[in-house]
């Protein structure tokens, strides 16, 4: 506009996104404004993300004034914009470093490189081919809500596997003993063995009942 010539004095800018500006016979006639659409369950997602007590942050190649306008609406912690794919990897270890192991969660194809850098990397179904290859995990649908699911049934399967540990060690411990004074039996020998299997099973089937 300014190589035009076109006077921009009634132009005011109060949005966020990418602006095509407009002009029809060398007079100034408005502005595009064009960004993506925040997803509907994103706010609540974000919010059960953080009662499990995880951090979030948003690594993205967007302006600064518009990914900090994206957090402000959905309650990401912490924003680190106008990044290209490998300095999103840069930004991913220091987040690991002052945080612990990290999920990335991804669907473009600038995504892949830190997808496979993270500790566990989530690509969405809809994503871009080199994203589903990079991730760990492949949500099938594109909700959001799928994120703080895949965690509750993830530290749900962790409990219940260490349930299985201890109750089959435990059970085994006390055989043992009980064997070492003579009071067990074959049958009992048994249970130990595939009596503990089947209940071990049987604990981790309600893995499949979660909501």
């Amino acid at each position: 506009m300014d190589a035009s010539q076109i006077d921009m004095s009634g132009y005011k800018n109060d949005t966020f996104g990418t602006e095509v500006l407009v002009a029809l016979n060398g007079k100034f006639a408005g502005h595009v404004v064009i960004s993506d659409t925040i997803k509907e369950d994103a706010a609540p997602s974000i919010a059960r993300t953080k009662k499990l007590g995880i951090v979030t942050a948003m690594l993205t190649g967007d302006a600064e004034e518009s990914a900090r306008n994206v957090a402000a609406q959905t309650g990401i912690d912490e924003v680190h914009a106008k990044l290209l794919p490998q300095d999103k990897l840069s930004e991913l270890q220091k987040i690991r470093q002052a945080h612990g192991s990290v999920m990335f969660v991804g669907d473009g194809i600038n995504d892949a490189p830190v997808l496979a850098g993270a500790d566990v990397g989530a690509a969405m179904g809809s994503g871009a081919d080199a994203a589903i290859e990079a991730a760990d995990v492949v949500f099938m649908t594109s909700e959001m809500s799928a994120i703080p699911q895949a965690i509750d049934i993830a530290r749900a399967t962790k409990r219940i596997s260490w349930q299985n540990v201890y109750f089959a060690l435990i059970i085994k411990f006390v055989v043992m003993i009980v064997g070492l004074f003579g009071f067990a039996n074959m049958w009992v020998a048994v249970f130990a063995d595939t009596g503990v299997s089947l209940l071990c099973l049987l604990n981790s089937v309600r893995i499949l009942r979660r909501k």
